[in-house]
């Protein structure tokens, strides 16, 4: 990080109060040169005021009063001493509003309007005129308020302008600080950690980008080492995939041997499920070896999966693998033979065959292990009865979960905790749910439910 003056986000914010005062200032100076000093477009506050003093002679003694003598913002009223309108320009309602304001020594009228008496030998003179900022144009009078509001308004509207401006101008400032730690940020998103972090003009993001940078060392120290694992373990599984695939081919050589020889149905029938278990064996092994090279299973084209189709397959590897405690698997199968499902078939087949295997592993001997297929409401479900001792309450809670069991000896006989958990992932990519609970008269149910 290189090196650069630093200042202070705080006396960012000052300069910026400052510059916003200073400007404000400004403003207030001008607008009170231009209304107050050079009386720009408007008439004093006091303008109609002077004017009657200045003409307060001929307002007395000539004959008739006329607007020549007055400003145009007033107006006036002649009355007789008894109270009489005898001429002038006030409206019908200031006639009477006006006589009984003079009469009550109230000499204003109406907000920022005064009244001046002026005695006549033909009677009394009223006139009301205002007291503040008046605009020379007869239009901008009509149509705008008195000056000083109107000057209120106007510095209300430039302030901000004024405040958008200057803010503007701060942000942008603090923005380009900010981009820094962006642009730090979406390397490190983007796993990019080969870049140097530049360094800020302020104090405070410099503090944020030290920490950026010492996160981005350690993790990509913590990430070399991940990815060194994760290299050794790849080769490993390499490794032993390759070396499993040597004993499998003779394996499925000397199968294919011995069903040539003189043996009985029964024993061929035996050599059959061996050499069909042997060759999703080396299906796996090929899948294991495409993984360690980081190929996905989801390049995998989608196929129809026939349902009653994959259900009888399962059953014919469920026959081979109850064999070993004699348990039978009954198939029961209320769904039509063109009813599919979208997926890979033999992805599918595994989660299932996974939760038969388990139900087998944990029925006892010479018992049975039910597979129900049916639709409801729209779902594909498929469920699975064994005649074991059930789940027990860790194992209905937790049993979808990785490496949990619900007998912890079970890893002697060579479970892990896998079974479920495998099948469930595998579930979840079709949408579906696997739910478990346990038979009323024992034993325990695994349901599989997919949406068609």
């Amino acid at each position: 990080m290189g090196l650069k003056k630093e200042k202070e986000l705080r006396s960012i914010f000052i300069k910026y109060i400052l510059s916003l005062g200073f400007f404000i200032i400004i403003l207030l100076m001008i607008n009170y040169y231009l209304i107050f000093i050079v009386s720009f477009g408007v008439y004093p506050a006091n303008y109609s005021e002077k004017i009657i003093q200045k003409n307060l002679d001929k307002l007395k003694e000539s004959p008739k009063v006329t607007m020549d003598l007055l400003t145009p913002m007033c107006s006036f009223g002649v009355y007789s001493n008894d109270g009489d309108y005898l001429y002038g320009n006030f409206s019908k309602v200031d006639q009477d509003l006006i006589w009984d304001n003079y009469n009550n020594n109230k000499m204003s009228s109406g907000i920022m309007k005064y009244i001046a008496s002026i005695k006549r030998e033909d009677g009394i003179l009223l006139i009301k005129y205002p007291l503040t900022l008046q605009y020379k144009n007869e239009k901008l009078r009509s149509v705008l308020p008195n000056g000083e509001i109107t000057t209120i308004i106007v510095f209300i509207i430039e302030f901000i302008i004024v405040l958008l401006l200057v803010s503007n101008r701060f942000a942008k400032k603090i923005n380009k600080e900010l981009k820094l730690l962006l642009s730090a940020t979406k390397k490190i998103e983007e796993q990019n950690l080969e870049f140097d972090i530049e360094n800020s003009n302020l104090r405070e993001i410099n503090m944020v980008l030290q920490g950026i940078h010492k996160m981005k060392s350690s993790l990509k120290v913590a990430l070399e080492e991940q990815w060194a694992i994760e290299q050794q373990k790849r080769a490993q599984i390499s490794a032993l995939a390759h070396d499993v695939k040597t004993p499998l081919t003779i394996v499925r050589g000397n199968i294919g041997l011995l069903v040539e020889t003189d043996i009985t149905e029964e024993q061929k029938s035996y050599c059959n499920y061996i050499e069909e278990s042997s060759k999703q064996m080396e299906e796996y092994i090929q899948r294991l070896l495409a993984i360690a090279r980081n190929q996905t299973e989801n390049n995998i084209q989608n196929e129809n999966i026939y349902v009653v189709k994959m259900l009888k397959h399962l059953k014919s590897q469920g026959d081979a693998l109850g064999k070993t405690k004699n348990i039978k698997i009954i198939l029961e199968i209320d769904i039509e033979e063109d009813v599919y499902i979208k997926g890979n078939r033999n992805e599918l087949e595994r989660g299932i065959m996974n939760i038969i295997v388990n139900a087998v592993d944990f029925s006892p001997k010479n018992s049975t292990v039910k597979v129900n297929g049916f639709i409801d409401n729209f779902y594909l479900t498929i469920e699975v009865i064994d005649q074991g001792k059930g789940f027990s309450p860790k194992m209905l809670r937790y049993g979808k979960e990785q490496l949990i069991m619900g007998d912890e000896s079970r890893t002697k006989s060579g479970h892990h905790g896998l079974g479920l958990y495998i099948a469930d992932t595998i579930i979840k990519k079709y949408n579906g749910e696997l739910i478990l609970s346990n038979d009323v008269n024992g034993g325990g149910i695994v349901k599989i439910k997919i949406l068609l």
